[in-house]
């Protein structure tokens, strides 16, 4: 079967030409669950049936070891030309040797990683990741203004990675402090320091629960 020459199968999956076997199944069936007609909100039926066409045809090209290794090997030959909004930073005509476009690529590529992670994620905890990711790009914006065009850019990428990890942090640590502390409380009125450490005790592997569903929603 021929390869869509439109189609750039790592980046429909969220993931990187480094992906392992494991990776690209789990990318796979997290996206199907996703995009599944079934679930689309009323008037996206067409766009999640689109996106569920390009996800099979991707993971029909990764799953193969052996067509997996054609489709890479036309990739680096440039016969892959990703079109639209699915286009792969690094399917762009990029200068190869340019050690600073490929440190701009390689941080375009996390990024989407984990933006694609992050859209798994409730939406309070999606809006408070951004306004930290926001925050970042500020400040690593900010910072590379000395330098320049040449030093703006990579330092905005860097910042709002590196802003969007601290928010997914935070969000992680509030789903497990946030039954904690409840629980601390509501002990502590009502039975005083020993149901403070009781409620809090209780409330550790409550929160543990929440933590860990939400991380497995974000990969």
């Amino acid at each position: 079967m021929p390869f869509d020459p439109r189609l750039d199968a790592y980046r429909e999956l969220g993931l990187t030409p480094d992906a392992t076997p494991e990776e690209i199944r789990r990318a796979y069936r997290r996206l199907a669950r996703r995009y599944h007609p079934d679930h689309a909100p009323e008037g996206k039926q067409h766009e999640y049936e689109e996106k569920m066409k390009r996800v099979n045809a991707a993971y029909a090209v990764l799953r193969n070891p052996h067509r997996r290794a054609q489709y890479d090997q036309l990739r680096q030959n440039g016969a892959v030309t990703p079109r639209g909004p699915s286009a792969s930073p690094t399917a762009r005509a990029t200068a190869p040797n340019d050690p600073y476009m490929q440190m701009r690529v390689g941080y375009q590529q996390r990024l989407y990683r984990m933006q694609v992670n992050t859209r798994q994620l409730p939406v309070w905890a999606q809006l408070l990741s951004g306004l930290f990711a926001g925050l970042g790009l500020v400040m690593g914006f900010l910072m590379g203004l000395p330098f320049g065009i040449v030093g703006c850019i990579p330092g905005a990428l860097v910042g709002l990675i590196g802003g969007m990890l601290v928010g997914l942090f935070a969000v992680y640590l509030l789903l497990l402090g946030l039954p904690v502390g409840l629980l601390a409380l509501g002990g502590y009125w009502a039975l005083g320091m020993p149901g403070l450490l009781l409620g809090a005790l209780a409330g550790v592997p409550i929160g543990w629960l929440w933590m860990r569903r939400a991380l497995g929603r974000s990969r």
